[in-house]
């Protein structure tokens, strides 16, 4: 017989449904959290300038500091405030946590008795889920707010602070977080001793920068008379007619005497160009502050544009032929400049194929750790390695006999435990030279006392760069190799005036790239049979140099092509000697066999197989440099 349900009494029941209840509270406060409350170090408040685009660029702490001058005050613009709460502060906020962020300007906004501090827009709401949030205001405002009624275009340089009230859940907390900025002043410090050179329808004009640059975007050139077409002001024009104290002709800054662009903070020269020969200027450099407003002119200088030599002007007023080329435009252009890069870019690809990874340890060498079996093993690896190595070798022999791979390099005792290397395949060398290519060698078998490439450049040698990578073919009593080299030489100088002393503004250079094609004769028989550290080598080869003449004062540069042949003899010094375990590592898991030092003497035959009617590029130099065999 079913028991009848017992109830329990009423005050039973609710006294269990209460515990329950508050059992669902307790755990709804452990899954949510408990509310925090934060302070001024758990946000951040940025102040940032808008672009054209309307995008916000934050402005960084010497910027701020000198970023609203009093020129600014008639000329307002909009800045944008964003307020923040650090990533490690958010942990700190329930679901049901809401944050009020008020945006203010004056000083000490975060007592609630000051009357003085303005608001700035709405409020900006953030929680949770949405940390951030960002306000755009004029400038208008932190004057009125400093200044306080009277004249901010006078205002002396001060700072403000732009306040971020905070009422969390509606309760202002304790601390509050703001960001300083400058405000007034006169503004970015002009440049200082200017001065300008003569240049084919242009000045080359340099100044000193300002002490301070941080709070500077960069310069632009004055001209007088203005150029027919002159740039546009980099700085706010509304700005600049509040502002004098230049001389003369710069006395106010008018935008229809700006003859170059915005100069960049760090570059203290520019070339002005579109100006008339023979005309005498006066020229002067103003700075421009990071919110627009310009400086004062500077000083001012003076000089006469005229006609300039550069080298090619040189050669050919002299009556040289070798100039046989064509013009191509954009002589200012840095010609060739992708051919290394492509060359570094497929060497650095072949490196990287030769990378291997790395070798798990032989069984010798584990032998050597595991001492129960020690010797026995030791003498199975040992017979192995020979095996294998021997194997290699008379593999090799049948291919080719003279080819010597002995199991030690340079620096061990022949008894030392034999080590396999890897395969050789290739050679690369990076190479420096000093040199001076022989332009003016056609003008004295003519007879004639003229020296164009030495009276624009000088006679000093300039620095040969080159790469050179050789393709092993055959190892009989030495290793034979066909190498593919490439290089890189450039001098540049002041182009001449016209009484072919003086140095003008203009800047005149030639460049040329040598590429090589090459039979190369190793004897490291003598490395390899006798463990010599030093290896005689030889090469002998045809050569193009492409150059090019290039001229500020002119819109295209000259490229032509010389043809010849190149010939060395050098010795290379082996630096496995220095650390032969490091090298055997470095072989085993990188695939480089060795790494060298070399020194030769080399000729470059640059000049058309003695053609009458080239650019003569030729020198006997010598050469060292680093090779790294792979």
């Amino acid at each position: 017989m079913r028991e009848p349900i017992r109830r329990r009494p009423l005050a039973a029941r609710g006294a269990a449904l209460a515990i329950a209840s508050l059992g669902v509270v307790l755990g709804t406060s452990s899954a949510y959290g408990q509310t925090t409350t934060l302070g001024a170090t758990d946000f951040t408040v940025a102040l940032s300038r808008m672009d054209p685009s309307g995008a916000y660029d934050a402005l960084t702490t010497d910027e701020l500091s000198g970023f609203l001058s009093a020129a600014r005050c008639s000329c307002p613009i909009n800045l944008g405030v964003a307020v923040g709460i650090n990533s490690d502060s958010v942990v700190k906020l329930t679901a049901s946590d809401s944050l009020t962020a008020t945006i203010m300007v004056g000083s000490s906004c975060d007592n609630a008795t000051v009357t003085t501090c303005i608001s700035l827009g709405t409020d900006l709401t953030l929680n949770a889920d949405s940390t951030s949030a960002t306000e755009t205001f004029s400038t208008a405002n932190l004057f009125t707010a400093v200044a306080n009624g009277g004249n901010c275009s006078a205002l002396a340089a001060t700072s403000t602070n732009v306040w971020a009230i905070v009422r969390q859940n509606g309760v202002l907390l304790t601390s509050q977080p703001y960001v300083s900025v400058g405000v007034g002043g006169t503004g970015p410090t002009a440049p200082t001793a200017p001065t300008a050179t003569t240049a084919d329808s242009g000045l080359l004009v340099s100044w000193t920068a300002p002490a301070i640059t941080t709070s500077i975007q960069g310069y632009q050139v004055l001209c007088s008379p203005g150029p027919s077409t002159p740039p546009s002001p980099s700085f706010d024009s509304c700005a600049a007619a509040l502002l004098q104290g230049g001389t003369g002709p710069f006395a106010t800054l008018d935008p229809t005497l700006i003859c170059s662009g915005l100069v960049s903070v760090g570059t203290n020269s520019v070339r002005v160009k579109g100006l008339q020969n023979g005309t005498a200027y006066q020229v002067a450099v103003i700075s421009i502050g990071s919110d627009g407003t310009p400086s004062a002119a500077s000083d001012s200088a003076t000089a006469t544009p005229g006609p300039t030599l550069g080298f090619d002007d040189l050669y050919k007023q002299d009556g040289g032929t070798g100039l046989v080329a064509c013009a191509i435009g954009g002589a200012q252009a840095r010609e060739g400049a992708a051919a290394p890069t492509a060359v570094l870019g497929a060497l650095a690809l072949l490196v990287a194929s030769r990378r291997r990874p790395r070798r798990r340890a032989r069984p010798c060498r584990r032998a050597r750790r595991a001492s129960p079996r020690r010797a026995a093993r030791r003498a199975a690896c040992g017979l192995a390695l020979v095996l294998v190595t021997a194997g290699a070798a008379h593999a090799g022999d049948e291919e080719d006999p003279d080819r010597i791979t002995h199991g030690y390099r340079f620096g061990e005792e022949p008894d030392a435990p034999m080590f396999a290397p890897s395969p050789r395949n290739w050679n690369f060398e990076l190479r420096f030279s000093p040199y001076f290519p022989a332009v003016d060698s056609e003008f004295a078998d003519r007879g004639s006392a003229a020296r164009p490439f030495e009276q624009t450049f000088s006679s000093k040698q300039r620095l040969l760069v080159g790469l050179e990578l050789d393709r092993q073919i055959l190892h009989r009593v030495g290793t034979w190799s066909v190498g593919f080299g490439f290089g890189f030489y450039t001098a540049s100088a002041n182009s001449l005036a016209a009484d072919q002393m003086t140095r003008t503004g203009d800047e005149t250079s030639l460049r040329f790239y040598p590429l090589a094609v090459m039979a190369v004769y190793r004897a490291d028989f003598l490395h390899e049979r006798y463990s010599s550290p030093v290896v005689p080598y030889a090469k002998l080869g045809l050569d193009c140099a492409i150059w090019s003449i290039s001229d500020t004062a002119k819109t295209s540069s000259l490229q032509g092509r010389t043809f010849g042949w190149n010939a060395a003899a050098g010795v290379t010094l082996d630096l496995s000697f220095i650390d032969a375990e490091a090298m055997r590592t470095m072989d085993s898991e990188t695939g480089v066999n060795g790494i060298s030092l070399f020194g030769e003497i080399t000729h470059l035959g640059l000049d058309g197989f003695g053609s009458s009617s080239v650019l003569r590029l030729s020198d006997t130099t010598w050469v060292a440099g680093l090779m790294i065999e792979m």
